[in-house]
């Protein structure tokens, strides 16, 4: 389908929603659909430049906008949703969220324990208890947990909670969309979220999970009567746990799930690692250093021993000072958290 028809498509769709529903004070936000090619912005062609190469929300022209890059088919209902999801990351930065995680430092520094991820699958469980119905000890369970993880693994608490504040909302707003706009796609996303949340492969990237247990925090802080969604109110959970106790870490099942999480995170190291010394074998280098790292796509990326790597798209700041956009995917030698030294072809 053309953009320029798909994009009326969507436009009529996200045009039906009560977004008072999904969260009081958002209101929807212009939106663009590009390709490789080009790109539909506002009812009209505009030249597609480098600002236009993820699945994001961005500032163009003095607007804060949502983007999206169509490169397979979606169904409507769920592509109108996702640009919601979009919309809502353009909300927080008009509304002065401050609660983004650094993802590159986290990718560098977040350390896959199975202790904590063991931890993390059993308040998994208890969310998905929760949005079954809301149970008061089930609740204090939940935050008792939470409360234990922060302390033992602050680094990595802190980071996840950062991510269900800010890509958590925005899933939640996805989802609370798509419940207006077609309930078996709806019900499919909630599906989906019970699947991933109790397999411990899930886990990895530790990112992606983190969708879906922000919205379901949401939505049991809702439940609990501790967060009303006022327009001018933002996430708490990142601050919910001041007074809370931690629990003794004692959980049903406790060492067969952590053999299982262990498994899991010597196979996703092993997975990573393969990818990057394919890369390196191959020895396709695109982009000598120095350069200055400027973007890439946080959603998938892995890190092995100084490497990293992103899929689609990465962006740089060259020696001479020229800001680039190259496509495709790449494994990435990094001098420091900013510097890349070398950036391999993957494939």
């Amino acid at each position: 389908m053309r953009l320029d028809e798909l994009y009326q498509q969507v436009k009529n769709a996200v045009s039906a929603l009560d977004f008072d529903r999904i969260w009081p004070g958002f209101v929807p936000l212009r939106f663009a659909l590009f390709d490789d090619e080009a790109c539909f912005f506002d009812g009209r062609w505009i030249e597609k430049t480098d600002a236009f190469c993820a699945n994001t929300s961005i500032r163009y022209q003095g607007e804060q906008i949502a983007t999206w890059k169509v490169m397979e088919e979606v169904e409507l209902p769920v592509l109108a949703s996702k640009l919601v999801h979009e919309m809502f990351h353009g909300f927080q930065q008009l509304q002065g969220w401050d609660c983004w995680p650094n993802e590159t430092e986290a990718l560098i520094r977040y350390a896959y324990q199975p202790e904590n991820l063991s931890l993390r699958l059993r308040e998994n469980e208890l969310l998905l208890a929760l949005l079954d119905g809301f149970d008061a000890a089930s609740f204090r369970e939940l935050l008792a947990q939470r409360k234990l993880r922060s302390e033992k693994f602050p680094y990595e608490f802190s980071y996840e909670s950062r991510v269900e504040e800010i890509e958590g909302s925005a899933n939640y707003v996805e989802w609370q969309a798509l419940m207006q706009l077609d309930e078996g796609k709806a019900a499919a996303l909630t599906d989906r979220m019970r699947k991933t949340l109790t397999d411990p492969k899930a886990l990895f990237p530790i990112r992606i999970s983190c969708y879906f247990t922000g919205a379901l925090m949401l939505h049991a802080l809702r439940s609990a009567g501790l967060y009303a969604f006022a327009p001018a109110e933002r996430p708490v959970i990142c601050s919910v746990l001041r007074d809370t106790a931690p629990s003794d870490g004692a959980v049903p099942g406790q060492e067969a799930c952590l053999r299982a999480v262990t498994e899991a995170v010597a196979a996703y190291r092993a997975g990573s690692e393969a990818i990057i010394r394919a890369a390196l074998d191959r020895n396709e280098i695109v982009l000598p250093g120095p350069a200055e790292l400027l973007g890439l796509n946080v959603y998938n990326a892995r890190s092995w021993q100084g490497y990293l790597t992103s899929t689609f798209f990465l962006m740089v700041r060259t020696a001479h000072q020229e800001e680039k956009l190259l496509p495709g995917n790449f494994v990435i030698r990094m001098r420091d958290e900013k510097t890349i030294d070398a950036v391999y072809r993957w494939e």
